[in-house]
């Protein structure tokens, strides 16, 4: 009897040393760290992206070509005559520097050519002077002094405009338009056509716009 005690007694202990030891809790991962790498990342990819993009548009913007600068444009809106024909055009054989924008160039004239018509219609010698050489300013004042302080009207019905030449000599930039069209001198009256040809100048260096040196008349 006793015997049995002791062999019942020794059964725990031989259960307890047979029993597994204890595993180490896993742990846990940082959630908050990893959100934070994984946002980050988003973070500097789109930044990327935008400087990748500012790149790239400040690129083109500078590839792209610079609009033509006319003295005596303003940001008024004039509405331009119907061309007869074509509009906008470089003559054929012409001599025009690779990459020139014509068609903005020709616009520019086009819109000078109206607004100086108007302002010499009414006798407007500040107008007259910005789009205007010094030269030519002192001719054409003469002829608005003479005619008096009476004012006309030139109606423009249709204006054509064609690029003949832009050449640079010395200091000085140099280009030929051709317009022609219809005119109406005297309300009710049916229009005329007319031709004629403008010499235009710029300074080399860009310290003004294109002026109106010269008017040849077309026969």
């Amino acid at each position: 009897m006793p015997k049995r005690r002791g062999s019942a007694a020794a059964a725990p202990s031989a259960r307890s040393a047979a029993s597994p030891a204890r595993r180490p809790p896993p742990r846990r991962r940082n959630l908050r760290n990893s959100r934070f790498g994984g946002l980050f990342l988003l973070a500097l990819l789109a930044l990327v992206g935008v400087v990748a993009y500012k790149a790239l548009a400040r690129r083109r913007e500078e590839a792209a070509p610079r609009p033509v600068q006319f003295a005596g444009i303003g940001a008024e809106t004039i509405r331009l005559p119907a061309a007869p024909f074509s509009s906008e055009t470089a003559s054929r054989g012409q001599t025009i520097p690779a990459g020139f924008d014509t068609a903005g160039f020709l616009r520019g004239a086009k819109l000078n050519f109206v607004k100086l018509q108007v302002a010499n219609d009414l006798g407007n010698l500040d107008e007259i002077r910005e789009f205007t050489t010094a030269e030519l300013f002192d001719e054409l004042s003469k002829d608005v002094v003479g005619r008096g302080r009476g004012a006309q009207q030139t109606d423009v019905v249709t204006l054509d405009a064609d690029l003949l030449e832009v050449a640079t000599e010395g200091d000085r930039h140099w280009a030929s338009v051709r317009f022609s069209g219809t005119v109406r001198e005297t309300p009710g009256t049916a229009p005329v056509a007319f031709g004629e040809v403008w010499n235009l100048a710029k300074p080399a260096d860009g310290s003004s716009g294109w002026l109106l040196a010269g008017i040849q008349q077309m026969q």
